[in-house]
C-alpha cells in the first residue's frame, strides 16, 4: 500500500447491501487510509476480532431486521473489548459507550468522526508516501459504475515488454500497468469476473485522481440525467449509459435501492425523450446517432410504441403508462448481452450455439427477471407479473408458447416489443419496411381473439424504416 501510519489499522464494516459495501469500503479506503475488513453478519465480526488487532467497527444497521449493533456491543462488553463502535441508525446499545448516528447522516461526517478518532487528519494523508498507483480494492469496485479517471490493471513481470532502449524508472513502471476502463467508460461485469478468477485483488487508478474517482461514484449520473440543458441528442446519449449502468450493476449484485433510484430518473428521462419525439422516424434517428446497445434502443422503442397503445385504449390511463415504462426498462434486465435479446422463438434458442446455461437463461429469462424485481418493495404494483410474461407465457418459460388469459398490459407489451424488434432487424440490416408491412406480420402472428383490439391502435403509428 503505503506508508501511513493509519494504513496499518484495519477497521470491521458490518454491512450486507453490496452497493453500501463499495462506497463505505472505498472512501474508508482511499479517505481514512485503513484496511476494510468486510462483515455481513455479527459472527463474521466476531471472527475477525479473534483474528486480527482492530481499532474501529463501522455498523450501518438500517438494513439490518435484528439490532446488531446490540449484539456487536454486547459481545465487546463480554469480551471486555475496548474498541471503538460507530453504528447508523437505530440500537438499544449504550450509547454513552458506543458512538451512534442518525439514519440521514451524511457520509461525509462519518467519515470526519472515524478520522478524529483514528488521528488521521487530512495533512497527515496529504503527506502520507505513496506509489504513483494506488491499489483499490477490487472487492468494492461495482460494475455499472462509470470511470472518472482511468482504471488500471496491474501485470506481472513476465507480461511486462522488455524495450531494446533504456527507459526511466517512471516509465518501466508505467509499463507494468495495463489499461482496463477509460475516463467516461462503464465499468463492465464480466471484465470483474474474469479478473476476479484470475485472483486480482486490486485495481489501481493514479494517485493524484483517487479521490475524483471516489467522489464520482457517490454523485452517480442522475445529475445528468436531470439537467435541463441537454439537447435532445445528449439526453439519448446519457439515458444510454445511464441504462448501461443499471444493467451491468444488476447482474452483479442483483436490484438495489440505489438502483432503482438511479432507474426512476433513467426512465423520467426516457420518457422525456419519448414526449419529445414528434414521431417514430425522428426517435429511430436520434437513435442511431449515438453508439448505444441493441438492448437500450429495444427498451426505448417498447416504451414509445406501448405508450402510444395504453393513450388509445379505452382503459389506458397515466398510471398504466408508467407501469410499462417502468416493465420496458427492466425486462431483459438479466440478459448478459444483445444477441440474447433477438431470440424471438423457443426453436431459435434450442438450434443456437450457445452454451446450454445460456440456453436456458434466455428461455427462463422472463421469469427470473420478475422474480429478481418482486424482492423489491417499491416497484409497481403488478409490475413483475407483467415481466413474467411479456412473452406470452404464464409461468414466464418460453419465448414463444402464448398463454391464454395473460393480462392486457401483457398484451401490450408482446405487440410493442415485436414491433421494435422488426424495426431493429430491418434498420441493422439497411431494409426498408413501413407500418403496414409490420401490422401484416404481427397480424399473421399473433391471430388470436385476445390480441386483436390493439392491432387498429398500431395502424395509426407513423413510420418509414
Amino acid at each position: 500500500m503505503y506508508n501511513n501510519g493509519s494504513m496499518n489499522k484495519k477497521i470491521i464494516l458490518l454491512e450486507h447491501r453490496p452497493d453500501y459495501r463499495a462506497i463505505y469500503g472505498l472512501n474508508l479506503t482511499v479517505y481514512i487510509g485503513v484496511e476494510v475488513l468486510v462483515a455481513i453478519t455479527v459472527r463474521e465480526v466476531v471472527k475477525y476480532l479473534e483474528d486480527y488487532e482492530c481499532t474501529l467497527i463501522f455498523i450501518d444497521a438500517k438494513s439490518y431486521v435484528i439490532d446488531v449493533g446490540l449484539e456487536v456491543f454486547n459481545h465487546l462488553s463480554k469480551k471486555n473489548l475496548h474498541i471503538p463502535c460507530f453504528i447508523v441508525g437505530q440500537t438499544k446499545a449504550l450509547q454513552d459507550v458506543v458512538t451512534v448516528f442518525d439514519s440521514k447522516i451524511d457520509l461525509k461526517n462519518i467519515l470526519h468522526n472515524i478520522a478524529k478518532v483514528l488521528n488521521v487528519t487530512s495533512m497527515s494523508m496529504y503527506q502520507a508516501k505513496h506509489p504513483k498507483y494506488f491499489p483499490l480494492p477490487i472487492e468494492f469496485i461495482l460494475p455499472g459504475w462509470e470511470c472518472a479517471c482511468p482504471l488500471y490493471k496491474k501485470v506481472s513481470v513476465e507480461q511486462v515488454a522488455v524495450s531494446s532502449e533504456q527507459v526511466s524508472p517512471e516509465q518501466a513502471a508505467d509499463q507494468n500497468y495495463e489499461l482496463l476502463f477509460d475516463t467516461g467508460s462503464v465499468i463492465l461485469n464480466d471484465t470483474l469476473e474474469a479478473l476476479e478468477c484470475g485472483d486480482i485483488k486490486y485495481l489501481y487508478v493514479d494517485a493524484k485522481l483517487r479521490l475524483k474517482f471516489v467522489n464520482s461514484l457517490t454523485m452517480q449520473i442522475s445529475a445528468k440525467l436531470n439537467d435541463p440543458n441537454l439537447t435532445y441528442t445528449e439526453k439519448i446519449l446519457t439515458v444510454a449509459k445511464a441504462y448501461q449502468m443499471i444493467q451491468e450493476q444488476s447482474r452483479r449484485i442483483g436490484i438495489a435501492e440505489s438502483t432503482i433510484a438511479l432507474a426512476n430518473e433513467c426512465i423520467k428521462a426516457m420518457n422525456s425523450i419519448i414526449e419529445f419525439s414528434p414521431d417514430l422516424n425522428s426517435l429511430l434517428q436520434g437513435l442511431y446517432q449515438q453508439d448505444s446497445s441493441y438492448l437500450y434502443r429495444h427498451s426505448l422503442l417498447i416504451n414509445y410504441i406501448g405508450a402510444h397503445i395504453i393513450k388509445n385504449m379505452n382503459w389506458g390511463s397515466r398510471e398504466q403508462q408508467e407501469k410499462f415504462s417502468f416493465v420496458a426498462f427492466f425486462h431483459d434486465i438479466i440478459l448478459n448481452n444483445d444477441e440474447m435479446a433477438k431470440f424471438r422463438t423457443d426453436s431459435e434458442v434450442y438450434n443456437s450455439k450457445l452454451p446450454e446455461e445460456q440456453k436456458k437463461l434466455v428461455l427462463n429469462h422472463a421469469l427470473d427477471s420478475a422474480k429478481l424485481l418482486s424482492k423489491v418493495k417499491s416497484i409497481p404494483f403488478g409490475a413483475d407479473t407483467i415481466i413474467k410474461q411479456h412473452h406470452g407465457n404464464k409461468n414466464g418459460k418460453s419465448l414463444s408458447d402464448i398463454s391464454l388469459g395473460i393480462s392486457p398490459m401483457a398484451i401490450v407489451f408482446i405487440f410493442a416489443e415485436e414491433y421494435a424488434h422488426i424495426i431493429l432487424s430491418n434498420k441493422d440490416s439497411s431494409r426498408e419496411i413501413d407500418n403496414y408491412a409490420i401490422i401484416r406480420m404481427l397480424s399473421s402472428k399473433y391471430n388470436l381473439p385476445a390480441f386483436n383490439k390493439v392491432l387498429p391502435v398500431l395502424k395509426t403509428l407513423k413510420l418509414t424504416v
